[in-house]
C-alpha cells in the first residue's frame, strides 16, 4: 500500500487542493487517514478506484471525444 500526500493526489487526478477537500467533505472523494500530527495521506488503490469509476461512467463506455 502507498500513503499519497496532497501534493500528489492533485497531480494524479488533475484536481486542486480546495477541490479535493470539498469534494472529501461532501463525501464524493476517498477520505484521507492521518499519519502523524497535522499530517494526512490518501490510500493510493482508493484515489485508482476512484479515477476506474469515473472512467467507467462514460456514456456507452467510450472516451470522451472520439464521437465513435
Amino acid at each position: 500500500m502507498k500513503a499519497l500526500k496532497i501534493k500528489d493526489v492533485v497531480e494524479k487526478v488533475s484536481l486542486g487542493q480546495s477541490t479535493v477537500y470539498k469534494m472529501v467533505a461532501a463525501g464524493t472523494f476517498p477520505k484521507p487517514f492521518q499519519i502523524a500530527p497535522n499530517r494526512v495521506a490518501w490510500v493510493e488503490s482508493e484515489i485508482d478506484d476512484w479515477l476506474s469509476e469515473l472512467a467507467s461512467r462514460r456514456t456507452g463506455g467510450q472516451e470522451a471525444g472520439r464521437g465513435e
